[in-house]
């Protein structure tokens, strides 16, 4: 009868210590997930695209509101989570037809408290031709949420148009 105390107080305890040593990997969302920081909106995505068509703009209270872009139609931004500790961005320029330049340039930035801070820029600039793309896998720290920010222009005749993007913030952990 003794026996059969000790060897189920030893298989509990053995149960015990597996529990105890075994990794959990439990996901659980982030307390902010959902949350809007400066326009993006936190996520567990594993990628975020956005797409910035055209701005407005008003010459004055008179008169029509005329679409900005005679040659810049579009810019594109996005961030793929690679890995734990790798991220891909990109961003793309279109044009209605070829310009004299063409420019992308997409900025990473991580999210440190409340404020959205730079990590780093990509950029690329292209010569009679109607569109731009920029991309890279680029290292990141893991634990925080990341976006990009594009910047866009075209220029021809040495008339220069510009735009901008911001992807909602992708989780990298």
């Amino acid at each position: 009868m003794r026996m059969k105390k000790v060897f189920k107080a030893m298989l509990a305890a053995t149960a015990c210590a597996c529990m105890l040593t075994m990794p959990l990997n439990i996901h659980a969302a982030e307390p902010t997930d959902g949350l809007v920081v400066d326009g993006s909106l936190l996520t567990h995505n594993d990628s975020t695209e956005t797409t910035e068509l055209f701005e407005w703009r008003f010459d004055s209270p008179e008169s029509d509101v005329a679409p900005l872009g005679t040659y810049y139609a579009k810019g594109h931004a996005g961030i793929s989570k690679v890995s734990s500790k790798s991220a891909y961005i990109t961003a793309r320029t279109d044009c209605y037809e070829n310009c004299d330049t063409v420019v992308a340039e997409v900025n990473l930035q991580r999210l440190e408290g409340n404020t959205w801070a730079y990590v780093t820029t990509r950029s690329k600039t292209g010569n009679n031709t109607g569109s731009v793309k920029v991309s890279d896998t680029v290292r990141v720290k893991s634990g925080y949420y990341y976006r990009v920010v594009s910047f866009h222009s075209a220029t021809k005749n040495g008339k220069r148009e510009v735009g901008s993007a911001t992807s909602e913030s992708i989780y990298i952990g």
